[in-house]
């Protein structure tokens, strides 16, 4: 899902061990974890969404090889 790209980001991770362990010291259950790294996705990609103004998109790459040279030449 395109909106947990986030949760491997310092923030992401960090929350992701904090209710970890939330969970381990049975002060949380991990349905309601779930919902906390469900409500960080729609949070994160929203406000993303709002405040990032320059954006970068890539439509095409192209890459171009040289033909090897004539003569019996082998250059890397």
């Amino acid at each position: 899902m395109a909106y947990q790209l986030y949760r491997n980001t310092t923030l992401g991770n960090s929350l992701q061990e904090s209710l970890d362990e939330l969970i381990q010291s049975q002060q949380i259950t991990p349905q309601l974890a779930l919902q906390v790294l469900l409500q960080f996705d729609k949070a994160i990609n929203s406000a993303l969404a709002q405040r990032v103004r320059n954006r970068v998109n890539f439509r095409k790459i192209w890459v171009w090889f040289p033909a090897p040279m004539s003569g019996g030449h082998n250059y890397p």
